[in-house]
């Protein structure tokens, strides 16, 4: 990856660091190709989009096979309160959006749902989309992926190299909050409803994140037809657009919304606590 070369031939201190965030973002954008792989979409051949889609995962720290059936729930039931697994509950306060946005909460789940599933827990909102029959597929990859995190950490020992903490281990947690700004915008703040113009968000960033979220902005477009592949998404949207919702600029003028309205609820909670005194 480009990224990484660049912090090879960095000796400039501010510049390398630069280069570890963002090569971490380019590694965090990774999750729209697992993304898609779950889709089905990017290769004509079914298991070669099973081996990238549990390749990708691996590097993300993200079992494949879970992420695909609560993806598969996410589409079913979006926005849904209660059944929609990947639904960001909108932030009662600043600091709640803050923990999403550094990714505290996400890896908090990553690193809980690894762990329990390699000691074979499942927990009770898993078991509503996990199929039964899947369960110990689940649980095979989570100790295969346990196992070969095991095998870089010692060969790195052995070899005493700090190749995979600089060029992996680091700059994935360092991306996951540029991931996150993405991710949050696509519902957070939209209808619960079942109606998917209204329940989905559609933005329009850059070309670069377009290419590198592989066309994810055009969101509502994705969940009202999921097997659009992604490179066709943008004749997509231009069939769809005078019946879609007004769309979004750019992403920070979504989270500028976000914020205002955080604002806008918890001075109406503190009129309305003052009313009941």
């Amino acid at each position: 990856m480009f990224s990484g070369i660049l912090i090879y031939l960095t000796s400039n201190s501010y510049f390398y660091y630069f280069f570890i965030i963002l090569h971490g973002a380019f590694i965090a954008f990774l999750y729209a190709g697992m993304h898609e792989c779950i889709h089905k979409t990017p290769f004509r051949n079914r298991l070669l989009n099973e081996f990238v889609g549990y390749m990708i995962g691996f590097i993300l720290f993200r079992s494949f096979l879970n992420a695909r059936y609560r993806h598969m729930a996410h589409h079913t039931y979006t926005q849904h309160p209660e059944k929609d697994p990947d639904r960001v509950k909108f932030p009662k306060s600043y600091f709640e959006y803050l923990k999403h946005i550094t990714s505290l909460t996400i890896w908090i789940r990553i690193i809980d749902n690894l762990f329990r599933h390699t000691l074979g827990i499942i927990n009770n909102s898993e078991k509503e989309y996990v199929p039964s029959s899947q369960i110990k597929s689940l649980i095979r990859e989570s100790r295969a992926m346990i196992i070969g995190y095991f095998i870089i950490f010692f060969l790195s020992i052995y070899f005493q190299t700090l190749f995979f903490l600089i060029y992996w281990f680091i700059p994935r947690i360092l991306g996951e909050p540029f991931l996150r700004l993405f991710r949050m915008a696509e519902h957070t703040g939209k209808d619960e409803s079942p109606d998917m113009i209204e329940n989905t968000r559609t933005s329009f960033p850059s070309k670069i994140v377009k290419f590198l979220y592989w066309n994810m902005p055009y969101h509502t477009e994705h969940h009202i037809y999921a097997n659009v592949p992604f490179h066709k998404l943008p004749a997509f949207h231009n069939t769809l657009k005078s019946k879609l919702s007004p769309m979004e600029p750019t992403i920070f003028q979504v989270h500028i919304q976000i914020l205002k309205q955080i604002w806008i609820n918890k001075k109406l909670e503190n009129k309305k606590n003052i009313l009941n005194i």
